[in-house]
């Protein structure tokens, strides 16, 4: 980047999940500056509000440092299409309202969250250079993106990311019955908790069930290790289906041990396709401001193609 005025230009950039808001300064070399975070709170106008607030005490930092906010990209958990939200399963967000509170930063770019982080990972991270990648993000929910010559697909109405809430069935010949099981319900950091807690009565988050796992605990190993078979057999049908050249897999639960070790070993061993076995499944490298380097240069990019 040029040492003239763009050196100072940066997005206010905000990432929402289903537990935490996270919020910075990204500039055209992907660095994020001045990270905060919030818990999400209530979906609707209390997570609005976190957000703002988030944004607020960002910006403020960028006054005092001579930086530029040329816009605000924000990253969300729900379906957008051309920068419009489509859905309202996790923050029920609504376009003007976000308009009223980020339009006072300049241009507001909103994108899915899975999307943002993929373009991070395809920017800066284990994508770079790769012309198709397959991005997995396993967090509260579970979602995918493929990446072409570096830029997220969208498909034709911003819906081409819902891996963990599709309704996977398959044939149970012992009972003659078919079964169906979403991703999200027994696979997500929010499923492996809930699971956990079915079985046990005791609600612990994800990562600690993993724990409990490893320390032997059986129902904790039942859980974990059914999530982890399911998670490798969902990549493998991605795989599959999207033929991509590499599959980058990042988001929260990958902090467990172990995790992605096993889901790659069931995925090349579950593809149909000798060659699809030598496809490389790598951790990112975006790690938790991967979703705000991408919500960044999601504006950025929209910036300067204007």
């Amino acid at each position: 980047m040029s040492a003239g005025p763009d050196a100072r230009e940066v997005a206010l950039a905000i990432d929402v999940g289903g537990t935490k808001i996270a919020a910075g300064l990204v500039n055209r070399l992907g660095e994020v500056l001045h990270l905060r975070t919030a818990p999400t709170g209530r979906p609707g106008k209390e997570s609005l509000r976190r957000a703002a607030d988030l944004g607020a005490a960002v910006s403020a930092a960028a006054a005092g440092e001579d930086l530029r906010i040329v816009g605000a990209g924000i990253g969300l958990p729900e379906l957008v299409e051309d920068g419009r939200i489509t859905s309202a399963a996790v923050v029920a967000w609504e376009d003007d309202d976000v308009h009223a509170v980020f339009d006072r930063y300049g241009p507001v770019r909103i994108e899915a969250d899975i999307r943002a982080a993929a373009l991070a990972e395809s920017r800066l991270g284990s994508a770079a250079g790769h012309r198709i990648t397959l991005y997995i993000n396993l967090g509260t929910g579970i979602s995918h993106c493929l990446l072409i010559e570096g830029r997220p697909f969208e498909g034709q109405y911003g819906r081409a990311l819902m891996c963990g809430s599709t309704l996977l069935t398959v044939l149970d010949e012992d009972t003659n019955r078919l079964v169906g099981c979403r991703p999200e319900d027994a696979a997500s950091g929010r499923g492996i908790s809930e699971r956990y807690q079915r079985i046990t009565g005791e609600e612990v988050p994800a990562l600690e069930v993993f724990e409990r796992g490893a320390g032997g605990d059986p129902d904790a190993q039942l859980v974990v290790g059914q999530a982890a078979d399911l998670l490798g057999h969902m990549t493998a049908t991605l795989i599959d289906i999207l033929d991509p050249g590499c599959v980058v897999i990042g988001g929260g639960l990958t902090y467990a041990p172990d995790l992605l070790d096993r889901i790659g070993e069931k995925a090349l061993a579950s593809v149909w396709s000798d060659r699809a076995r030598q496809t490389p499944i790598l951790p990112g490298r975006g790690g938790p401001s991967a979703g705000v380097m991408g919500a960044g240069l999601t504006l950025l990019d929209r910036v300067d193609a204007s």
